[in-house]
């Protein structure tokens, strides 16, 4: 006797009614379902994930494609998108690239050979041609955090520009006027916006980012911010202020100052982005923009699952806001 009519005698319903329960398909009434899930529990019946899968054309799994999993940032948003598919019965493939194109094309190649049913990516700077291939392949695709233009399918972003636009708004209005910039990487469209909306606002206050001081490496993100503040601090013309375009970056810089002799914020005022756990206890309390990371993450899995269920229906972009949120690293220029 299988074990599938074992489950069924058990409680009491038929192999179709357990099969229903399995697979998710159909209408099964609720106490028939839990007798079901109880039977399978009490004769201890894994059912197949694989085979399961097989009969539905579909693993109930997700690849998640991020560019570097030991940066808080990153590793947040991945715990919110694993949260958001299992509690939807999917399982994660989390991979992580580390900004590197060949690493991202063989987790690719591996996602395809699992036959994931979609994929949830953040790009790298030539992510395009892994991403057409997913495409081709007809694999659901939903892009997170990072952009790519020229592209047909669902997207889940922050109003970069704006956010940053109003960050260095308020720098200005603190009196700097000699402000630093480090981001990386260059090639990131998140880092692209927010130096446009930094740009905006120092061209709407008489100055122009030529002007200002801008530092960008490839680095671990911590590094890049405590060197560029070292060789931001060698200049002539001294920042007041740094605008670090991520939180990690942000740390750094201000582990540079400590080393100088610097106080923060007398002697610099530094920002962040994306406010990360880490932003609200270093000390001073960092300066930053709130992203909703969470949000974004569960959003992200919602248009991979509709894409998944209805292929036919138009990409989506999604386009969350960002909050500033001031603390205790920032403050007026000295006279």
């Amino acid at each position: 006797m299988s074990t599938m009519k074992l489950v069924a005698e058990r409680a009491g319903v038929s192999v179709a009614t357990v099969s229903r329960v399995i697979n998710q398909n159909g209408y099964v009434a609720v106490d028939r379902r839990r007798k079901v899930i109880e039977a399978m529990h009490a004769l201890n019946y894994q059912p197949s994930a694989l085979a399961r899968g097989l009969r539905r054309q579909e693993t109930q799994s997700i690849g998640v494609l991020i560019p570097q999993l030991d940066q808080p940032f990153f590793s947040s948003l991945a715990f919110g998108i694993e949260r958001a598919l299992f509690a939807q019965g999917y399982r994660a493939f989390l991979c992580s690239s580390e900004e590197n194109l060949q690493k991202e094309s063989a987790y690719v190649d591996m996602l395809l050979r699992q036959r994931v049913d979609g994929v949830i990516l953040v790009p790298t700077g030539e992510s395009l041609v892994n991403v057409q291939r997913l495409l081709r392949a007809r694999m659901p695709v939903v892009l997170v955090d990072r952009d790519l233009s020229g592209l047909e399918l669902d997207r889940v972003v922050a109003d970069n520009t704006k956010a940053a636009r109003e960050l260095a708004e308020m720098i200005i209005e603190l009196g700097h006027r000699v402000i630093g910039v480090i981001g990386s990487p260059r090639y990131s469209m998140s880092i692209s916006c927010r130096l446009a909306g930094i740009r905006q606002a120092l061209e709407a206050a008489g100055l122009s980012m030529e002007e200002c001081l801008v530092v960008g490496d490839q680095a671990q993100q911590f590094e890049t911010g405590f060197v560029a503040a070292q060789r931001l601090f060698r200049r002539r013309k001294r920042p007041s202020a740094i605008l670090a375009l991520n939180d990690v970056t942000a740390v750094g810089v201000m582990h540079a100052a400590w080393k100088a002799g610097f106080d923060v914020p007398s002697d610099l005022s530094v920002t962040g982005f994306d406010d990360i756990p880490l932003a609200s206890y270093v000390l001073p309390e960092l300066t930053t923009v709130r992203q909703p990371l969470y949000e974004m993450g569960e959003e992200a899995v919602n248009l991979l699952l509709d894409r998944i269920r209805d292929p036919s229906i138009a990409p989506r972009a999604k386009v969350f806001s960002m909050t500033l949120v001031i603390r205790n690293s920032t403050s007026p220029l000295k006279n």
